[in-house]
């Protein structure tokens, strides 16, 4: 009993030495530390083996088989012990390349890719809608509108990928960029998502927050296509899992320059460690691989994503990618751009003719280049047509025809235009019915708050409810006098009405 009691207090001080020396070392300091402690261990299981067959062990003090025994299990134990820590050790050094780290920083770490805990301290903990997020005081906030985004694209995803979102992602903040690009272990990094514990880790106020959490979103969706089908994770390449990532966080075309974009061999960004690797000053493989899954979602529909995540293999990926196309890729990849290119050509074309059509009131011109841009370009293009159509009827003197089309745009809305879109629909109905007007900015400053946006001054619905009521007058002049009108022909339309409704008041 005495013999049990010793070994296993021999083997809590011999772990604790392991983890504190092997912890607080480099890479190579940590391998040569358990090295050292692994050989000991391989020694004293040999010995224990030896003790157990012969019965007892003199120069080990090993009186009885049970001693030797419970060398054995000492032995392996620790040897586990040491293998494990090793690993860690090595795992956190290598990826963040930081040797200079803390023990407990390391073994939180290395726990934050594994088991859903956070890789920063003292961070605070909830859950929202299946969705567990860690976060500070400072960005306790911003739960809010991750919330929202979350929730509408994962009703989204799983409507066009089939899959079944119930919960298990988790999001956590990060204050700043260095902390960020600790956690991932590389520089400039805006966000990235964890594999092994399903985490996704940005900073909440980059300006860019949202194309980021869907992003990284899309490569959790990815995730969970994959285990739904029981599918390899890596039988996608890296530039189709990274181009439709930003497809679905409705990257555009529109906000690259296509001619100065450079492109490499497709089968070069195959794996992750070379599509990492391949980002250069003057190449950006998120480019090519967003441009390139764009030009085929133009080409043949959304579709044919799901099918391609259905491969079994990189190999039956791109089978099944040059059957779609009826092309080997290194031919799509000579040509596609270049179309590309052309039809962005196209669509300058026609806005600079549009805009000419305007200035010379040739209204049904207009209309059909604005239905030309619509039926070529991407949701932006769509927003900035739909924006002419409506200027094309104000211009005309059709109020009722303006409110009408702004109605539909809005019924059928992407979230980013929705708010500019109700205030515009307001400023269209003070020539129509005040009252509406205010509804409009009423619905527009709801969402406004839900999504924590203010684009407007909130003195705006004031100002509307003024209009409304047995201060018309002043509300007007106040809407005028601060400038709140926007849309140039509303408020010359406008200016015509009040000079007939209060003559010499305006």
């Amino acid at each position: 009993m005495k013999s049990t009691v010793k070994q296993f207090l021999m083997l809590i001080f011999s772990s604790y030495l392991a983890y504190f020396l092997i912890l607080n070392q480099g890479l190579i300091g940590g391998l040569m530390v358990a090295g050292t402690f692994l050989l000991v261990c391989t020694i004293l299981f040999l010995a224990g083996m030896i003790g157990a067959i012969k019965g007892k062990l003199r120069f080990l003090k090993l009186k009885s088989i049970s001693e030797a025994v419970g060398m054995l299990i000492f032995s392996s134990i620790l040897f586990l012990v040491v293998l494990v820590v090793a690993v860690i050790n090595s795992f956190v050094v290598f990826t963040t390349g930081d040797d200079k780290q803390a023990s407990d920083d390391k073994v939180r770490l290395f726990a934050s890719t594994v088991f859903q805990v956070s890789s920063q301290k003292e961070l605070m903990k909830t859950e929202k809608n299946g969705v567990i997020y860690f976060y500070s005081e400072e960005t306790e906030a911003e739960i809010a509108k991750m919330d929202e985004v979350l929730q509408r694209e994962r009703q989204s995803f799983n409507s066009i990928l089939g899959t079944s979102d119930e919960g298990g992602l988790t999001v956590e903040f990060h204050d700043d960029y260095g902390s960020l690009e600790s956690s991932y272990g590389s520089g400039e990094v805006a966000g990235y998502y964890n594999l092994g514990n399903k985490s996704i880790h940005l900073v909440p106020t980059d300006e860019n927050w949202e194309l980021i959490l869907v992003h990284e979103y899309s490569h959790y969706q990815s995730h969970l296509f994959s285990n739904q089908y029981s599918l390899p994770i890596t039988r996608i390449p890296s530039w189709f899992e990274e181009g439709i990532a930003d497809y679905f966080a409705d990257d555009s075309s529109g906000w690259y320059d296509l001619k100065t974009i450079e492109l490499i061999d497709f089968h070069d960004l195959d794996s992750q460690e070379e599509y990492d690797s391949s980002a250069s000053a003057s190449y950006d493989p998120y480019a090519q691989g967003f441009l390139a899954v764009e030009s085929l979602v133009d080409a043949y529909g959304e579709g044919f994503i799901v099918d391609l995540l259905k491969s079994r293999s990189t190999s039956t990926f791109y089978n099944k990618l040059e059957t779609m196309i009826g092309m080997e890729i290194e031919e799509y990849q000579d040509i596609f751009l270049e179309k590309m290119i052309a039809e962005q050509e196209q669509l300058d074309e026609w806005y600079e003719l549009s805009h000419i059509q305007f200035e010379q009131k040739d209204y049904e011109g207009a209309e059909k280049t604005a239905t030309a841009i619509k039926e070529a370009g991407d949701i932006y293009d769509n927003d900035a047509a739909d924006w002419m159509l409506v200027d094309i009827q104000l211009a005309r003197g059709n109020f009722m025809e303006a409110a009408d089309l702004m109605n539909r745009k809005i019924a059928a809305d992407h979230a980013d235009f929705l708010i500019d879109d109700l205030f515009l629909l307001a400023e269209i109905y003070l020539l129509i019915d005040p009252q509406l007007s205010l509804e409009s900015a009423l619905q527009a400053e709801k969402l406004q708050e839900d999504t924590e946006f203010y684009f407007y001054e909130e003195d705006l619905i004031a100002i509307y409810e003024k209009i409304n009521s047995s201060k018309a007058t002043e509300g007007y002049r106040q809407l005028l006098d601060e400038e709140w009108l926007y849309n140039p022909y509303v408020l010359d339309r406008l200016n015509e009405k009040l000079d007939k409704e209060y003559p010499g008041e305006f």
